[in-house]
């Protein structure tokens, strides 16, 4: 049973490098403080489950005197993160949602943190199913608050590809209630809920961030590109026609473009209601929308 533990937090730690690689990799590109703190978030739950894996390694390769003093070491190293994270994901979660970090919650977290740690160490003094079982509660009920703030200040958030995060978080936060309930019963299976959660969690936020790769991909793609004429080849546009939309696409009136190509502006009018009536449009917006779309394909 150790040894499949191990594998899985060794999948998870795998999957969560990959998170937080890509994570950086969209902070360096972009400059956006949610992704900073994002970074931070994820990076200490990635610790944690580095030091899980290393628990578990211990508990198989490394016996005696040596085995358990490391093995202690971790345990409070992990204990350390634990509330850290009892800190961070609820200040994370405020800030995301656009509410500053304020009373009752700016004592009250850190409080929790506090009888966290003490919790911890008594239970390495005395090791009593009660110690674990209280900080297991604790810390589900700051994960619990965050969601809870999150699904009710969905809409604040302004950044589009946190907010879509966010609500998969609660989707898949939501989804693991069940094996949480279970874990609460069954304590041995706590240790495999820490890991299928964060390897769910990493699995989803990979796919966002890959996703976004993708999209700010196309639209280098779409600002280098230059439309052509072929671009508009299902709407039977003329050469001419299409000067006129290029100049159109710069803002020029119909006056300017026919001072530009050296026409009247009687001319460029007909030809514009001429490019309407090819693209099926009514204004120079929907007529823009189209050679966008023509663009993008």
């Amino acid at each position: 049973m150790s040894g499949f533990l191990l594998l899985i937090y060794m999948l998870a730690f795998a999957l969560g490098s990959m998170t937080l690689a890509l994570a950086i990799v969209y902070r360096m590109a972009h400059k956006e403080r949610w992704a900073s703190f994002f970074i931070v978030c994820h990076a200490s739950l990635l610790g944690a489950m580095m030091l899980l894996a290393l628990q578990t390694f211990t508990k198989l390769f490394i016996t005696g005197f040596g085995g358990q003093v490391f093995s202690l070491i971790l345990r409070i190293v992990v204990l350390a993160d634990a509330a850290f994270l009892i800190v961070f994901l609820p200040f994370f979660t405020s800030w995301v949602i656009a509410h500053p970090w304020r009373q009752p919650y700016a004592a009250l977290f850190p409080f929790l943190a506090a009888v966290y740690l003490g919790l911890g160490i008594v239970n390495q003094i005395r090791p009593l199913l009660f110690f674990e079982q209280a900080q297991f509660v604790l810390f589900v009920f700051v994960i619990g608050f965050c969601l809870v703030v999150l699904v009710r200040n969905l809409g604040s958030i302004r950044n589009k590809i946190a907010r879509t995060s966010a609500l998969t978080i609660i989707i898949v936060s939501l989804s693991m209630v069940p094996a949480i309930m279970l874990a609460l019963f069954f304590p041995g299976f706590k240790p495999f809920l820490y890991a299928v959660y964060f390897l769910a969690l990493s699995i989803t936020i990979m796919v966002f961030l890959f996703m976004e790769f993708v999209r700010l991909g196309r639209e280098e793609k779409q600002h280098t590109r230059q439309l052509t004429v072929d671009d508009l080849a299902p709407y039977n546009i003329t050469e001419r026609e299409f000067e006129i939309i290029t100049l159109i696409s710069q803002g020029l009136t119909n006056k300017e473009i026919a001072s530009e190509l050296d026409i009247s502006a009687n001319t460029v009018t007909n030809h514009v209601a001429n490019i309407f009536s090819k693209t099926q449009v009514r204004s120079r917006i929907d007529l823009l929308n189209v050679v966008k779309q023509s663009l993008y394909q």
